[in-house]
């Protein structure tokens, strides 16, 4: 037995939250492309992480993105959470021609080649089978071109897993199931989301987040040379810049399409402006991540790193601090915030 919904098109996509959203999106017959998604979604963030796995790491996407996007498009939506795998509930949303959003740590899906943990993974459910009297969960995964079939246990395991590498990132059993909608993407959605990527980044409410935490990293910076696991941290923190579903950058060549599409929309100057900030500190994301995977390159070699590669690196970490204040401070000066 087979159930599959109808119509469904899976397409890979640059950030799991961001291309679930969108084929949802597509499946209602809405156009918009991933980048309008991940602006509409208040999508950009920083996050500087201290004693999990690796010992230091960053972060560059907001983790309540697909809330978000529903939010910000005027649409009332929330997680469903379960204290036990909610197979049944999945097949009925299934059968009723529903696809699910699911959240989940990509550490147990056994389709990932070098599996390492990473919670907040979202993918779509979109159908089940019976294999050999075994059930499997249809997945639509942003990373991959084909619909992965998923045995129950396995989903099961990754949905509410019982290891916490991030202390702070906990999943229990999160479904999304989502009904027909229309995507907004007019001046109303697009400064409501703008508005919290503000609030988030100039806030100054936790000094690890928004434009303190970038501060933050690159203050101490050359402490992360010190760790026993730095090889890793600065590989791992070259993945989450420009290989871990990002679109590059650290998800800022995103934002910065959507905010050059936005300023088009909306005849606003100030956007576009803010559009190519955004792509320079980009850039410089991409610059230090490419040093950072040099750097951890060298680490497993045995090779000491100069004193001075590490200082050009601060260096490049203060212009993006520097860079995206001036982004953020100019849609605040528009928004009025």
């Amino acid at each position: 037995m087979r159930k599959v919904i109808e119509k469904f098109e899976h397409s890979q996509g640059k950030n799991c939250g961001s291309t679930s959203l969108r084929n949802v999106a597509r499946f209602y017959e809405n156009r918009e492309q991933e980048h309008i998604i991940f602006g509409l979604a208040s999508g950009i963030l920083f996050f500087y992480f201290k004693g999990g796995t690796p010992s230091v790491a960053i972060g560059g996407r907001n983790p309540t993105l697909v809330d978000d996007f529903f939010d910000n498009i005027g649409i009332q939506k929330n997680w469903l959470s379960f204290s036990y795998f909610p197979q049944k509930e999945i097949i009925d949303f299934i059968n009723a021609g529903i696809p699910v959003i699911a959240r989940t740590d990509l550490y147990y899906l056994s389709y990932y080649p070098g599996r390492v943990h990473f919670p907040g993974h979202e993918v779509v459910i979109i159908g089940y089978e019976y294999n050999k009297s075994n059930l499997h969960f249809l997945v639509s995964d942003s990373s991959f071109d084909d619909i992965k079939s998923v045995p129950e246990d396995e989903l099961a395991r990754a949905m509410d897993p019982q290891e916490y590498p991030f202390p702070f990132v906990r999943l229990e059993n999160f479904l999304m199931p989502v009904e027909p909608f229309k995507v907004k993407f007019d001046e109303e959605s697009i400064k409501k989301s703008i508005a919290k990527v503000i609030q988030r980044f100039r806030g100054g409410l936790l000094e690890f987040i928004g434009l303190d935490g970038i501060k933050k990293f690159s203050d101490e910076l050359d402490q992360w040379f010190l760790y026993e696991d730095s090889g890793w941290a600065l590989r791992f923190a070259y993945q989450v810049i420009e290989k871990r579903g990002t679109g590059g950058g650290l998800f800022r060549f995103m934002y910065s399409d959507f905010l050059r599409e936005a300023g088009d929309l909306l005849k606003i100057k100030a956007l576009n402006e803010a559009s190519e900030i955004i792509r320079e500190s980009a850039e410089s994301w991409r610059t230090i991540a490419y040093k950072f995977k040099e750097f951890s390159e060298n680490i497993k070699a045995g090779e000491r790193i100069q004193k001075s590669e590490i200082e050009n690196s601060k260096k490049i970490s203060q212009k993006i601090y520097f860079l995206e204040k001036e982004a953020f401070d100019k849609l605040s000066e528009l928004l009025r915030l």
